[in-house]
């Protein structure tokens, strides 16, 4: 929902009652349905009753009493047997929750329903008040930076009202330095007045102070692969410039290009796996997604599939073999399997490096500078004996 400057928002939310409904269906097999203030069903673990009107709830929310306790079902007036509560919200009747069976054994449950009800909506005002203090674009970075289950609605709601183009491909970027966070408004002034913006970029600083943006591109994808690279460095010249001449050294990390709102904070997260993942590299350089993936699905996969494959492997070649693995495929698999650009990492002479290699190509059987198999077993096997 978005939130307006107009003051509280009042009644039952039709969203966040549905959510409820969703969680509190994993706990227990009674039917549980809530009511907004004039009566009518707006969630309920029967579908069916969405939408109808409830006498019960009525009387409770418009007269003085806060329980009814239905004893037996009653067609004509929609109602079943079952336990209907008053819902408050700053000491108001906002709805009501009803649990549908004996009235004696659903009570407890009821009342700890209504309470989850309660407590969920204090929630929501909480967020909502808070949020009042942001501007939409803000409002809209806070649903990406922090809601695991952004509603579709409510993201298009935001994108209308700041007139964004949903369809626009938009390449995530995330700008990390240290001290970056003390630039943070004159990064937003440099954005806004580059000359590289379009207005349908979207951008706003992370809880570790790094600096996010969506970059639009107005192109087609097969363009947009060919390019994006040279695109993100033309769009962030003038954020660069100024952060050398601040003296501060930055990573870019370059996440998935995506279409689709519901994936933005997905290709944020990868953005930041990445900043997390590749901590340790030469710094001032950028990172990009797309180059890691086969690193990023490696990391998905749990301890004990790990173990089951490369364990044994890892015991039987002896700490001597995994040693020098670590450190020299490290640095060939960095230098994307140049040999004199990993030596010069290592410092120390080509042949040396080679000798080493060869040793591990020898143990192992494999060539990874001539089969992509090979090469997907060493990587694989590196990144598992670096996996903390």
């Amino acid at each position: 929902m978005i939130c307006r400057q107009r003051g509280k928002a009042k009644g039952m939310d039709n969203i966040l009652a549905g959510k409820l409904i969703e969680k509190i269906s994993n706990f227990t097999d009674y039917n549980v349905n809530i009511m907004d203030e004039n009566g009518i069903l707006v969630a309920s673990r029967m579908q069916e009753r969405v939408g109808t009107f409830h006498d019960a709830a009525f009387e409770i929310v418009r007269g003085n009493k806060d329980l009814v306790m239905v004893e037996m079902d009653n067609p004509e007036k929609g109602v079943k047997a079952g336990v209907n509560m008053a819902v408050y919200r700053n000491r108001q009747k906002v709805g009501v929750v009803g649990v549908t069976g004996k009235p004696k054994e659903v009570l407890p449950i009821a009342k700890i329903i209504k309470m989850s009800v309660e407590v969920m909506m204090e929630y929501e005002m909480y967020k909502f008040e808070n949020l009042r203090k942001y501007n939409l674009r803000e409002q809209l970075m806070h649903l990406i930076f922090y809601n695991d289950n952004p509603e579709r609605e409510e993201l298009s709601k935001y994108f209308k009202a700041l007139n964004l183009k949903e369809e626009l491909l938009r390449i995530p970027v995330l700008v990390a330095a240290d001290g970056l966070s003390g630039h943070q408004e004159q990064l937003r002034s440099l954005l806004s007045q580059s000359p590289y913006r379009s207005g349908q970029e979207l951008y706003d600083v992370t809880r570790e102070g790094f600096l996010l943006i969506y970059i639009a591109i107005d192109c087609g994808m097969r363009d947009m692969m060919q390019n994006y690279k040279y695109l993100v460095g033309e769009y962030l010249s003038p954020i660069l410039r100024y952060i050398r001449q601040q003296g501060l050294t930055c990573n870019l990390y370059v996440g998935a290009i995506q279409n689709d709102i519901m994936y933005y904070r997905q290709a944020y997260l990868y953005c930041l796996w990445m900043q997390k993942n590749l901590a340790g590299k030469p710094v001032g350089h950028s990172y990009y997604f797309y180059d890691c993936i086969v690193r990023y699905m490696e990391s998905q996969v749990s301890v004990t599939a790990f173990n089951g494959i490369f364990l044994n492997l890892k015991k039987g070649l002896g700490e001597k073999f995994i040693s020098n693995y670590i450190e020299t495929m490290g640095a060939i698999i960095e230098m994307d399997y140049n040999l004199v650009k990993a030596s010069a990492l290592l410092h120390v002479h080509k042949n040396t490096l080679v000798y080493r290699f060869d040793k591990i190509r020898e143990v192992l059987n494999m060539n990874p500078l001539v089969y992509n198999t090979d090469r997907e077993f060493m990587e694989s096997f590196y990144y598992y004996l670096n996996r903390k």
